[in-house]
């Protein structure tokens, strides 16, 4: 396994709290800057993702299909966007109320109590916010090679020490060697499900009883940003284990089957008292109002959700069929809207190849896995497009 304390990542003359407050966590700072762009470029040049911050001048019509960023294709409910607006008018207050509205529809649906959610513009905010909770509680994390970066990345930026547990020979986490890693001086412990970038799920009641177990030495963090995406959903969910009392941290956000990327929301469900911490720290001057109500309204359109699972899993196995017929080393078994693929070569060659074919993918990989490359699916026209490059630059 490999571990790192990166505190020379962090950039000089910038105090842990500057650079919340640039990600969002504080007054504003992104929205003042002079130039978001090279915002991003100060973050990447630190060591930092910076694929989850969006360009100043995203090419949304640059000609090519993007399936770069796990977005969802298929767009919101329309349900969602009429009741977004039917709103437009009722921007002028603050949104505490709705915030309180939409946290007891999701305790209810969750099986929790509505002061253990914490309701964010998008999840981004929870992560980078629970990066910084790891520095102030111990200082120290334990979690999986090639897995979602914001907590672990924004922990070690801020100076805590981060071990990385190899994958399993299948590309799944691997639980037994995790559970090994976690000490008595453990903070808290990351797990992706579905994981981001390989797709693979835990069996469920296998990190079930993980949780129960870690979580008596070290708080368990489940990501479960694409859990409903999974063809067993909602059977995978492990939000029980925040309602049975246990020390773990379920977050979930609206941007992936609910399709509201470019709109913000995200919650997570934790023990109380820390809720009502983050909450405090992580909601600021509140929540987007047209973002609560097209949640609100894209969580009772249940047939648009049945129907959005399905059409991922279709244009999902187009990629894998792909894949196979190519004979190209995959991530068995994916349950998010992408597939992470050997492309037997460097990751930045394949971009450059498939951008030269009119599409867009992830131009960085992860550490240890140079060749490969997570590819989201799109609509149908979409995916057969990237079906058809894969053919050509793979050939």
């Amino acid at each position: 396994m490999r571990q790192h304390n990166n505190q020379n990542l962090q950039p000089e003359n910038n105090s842990r709290r500057q650079w919340l407050k640039s990600v969002g966590l504080g007054a504003g700072a992104v929205a003042l800057t002079s130039s978001v762009d090279s915002f991003v470029k100060d973050l990447h040049a630190a060591g930092m993702p910076t694929e989850h911050f969006p360009s100043a001048t995203p090419n949304v019509n640059d000609g090519l299909v993007r399936l770069s960023s796990n977005e969802n294709a298929f767009g919101p409910s329309k349900k969602a966007a009429k009741a977004m607006q039917s709103e437009l008018l009722n921007l002028a207050r603050y949104t505490d109320a709705t915030v309180d509205v939409l946290a007891k529809k999701i305790a209810k649906q969750e099986g929790v109590l509505p002061e253990q959610v914490v309701i964010t513009n998008g999840s981004s905010p929870i992560l980078f916010g629970y990066a910084d909770w790891i520095t102030k509680n111990g200082n120290k994390l334990v979690t999986s090679m090639a897995t979602y970066e914001g907590i672990p990345r924004g922990a070690e930026f801020m100076g805590a020490d981060v071990t990385y547990v190899p994958l399993a020979a299948d590309m799944t986490f691997d639980l037994d060697a995790i559970e090994a890693a976690v000490t008595e001086d453990t903070t808290a412990v990351y797990v992706c499900n579905p994981n981001n970038p390989t797709g693979s799920m835990v069996d469920a009641a296998k990190l079930t009883a993980f949780a129960k177990r870690v979580s008596k030495k070290a708080q368990v963090f489940i990501d479960e940003a694409y859990i409903e995406m999974s063809d067993a959903y909602p059977a995978n969910v492990q939000s029980k284990l925040v309602a049975e009392g246990h020390n773990v941290v379920i977050c979930r956000t609206f941007s992936k089957i609910h399709a509201m990327a470019g709109q913000r929301l995200g919650y997570a469900i934790m023990p109380a008292e820390q809720a009502t911490s983050m909450g405090r720290l992580l909601r600021m001057g509140g929540v987007n109002y047209l973002a609560l109500v097209a949640g609100m309204a894209s969580m009772d359109d249940h047939e648009n959700l049945n129907v959005m699972r399905k059409r991922i899993k279709i244009e999902r196995d187009k990629l894998i069929g792909a894949a196979e017929a190519l004979g190209q080393p995959y991530a068995k078994h994916p349950q998010g809207n992408f597939v992470y693929l050997d492309t037997g070569m460097p990751h930045d060659k394949f971009a450059e190849k498939m951008k030269a074919q009119g599409i867009k993918v992830v131009g960085r990989t992860w550490p240890g896995y140079d060749t490969w490359s997570r590819i989201s699916v799109g609509t149908p026209a979409e995916t057969d497009a990237c079906v058809k490059a894969l053919k050509v630059v793979l050939a």
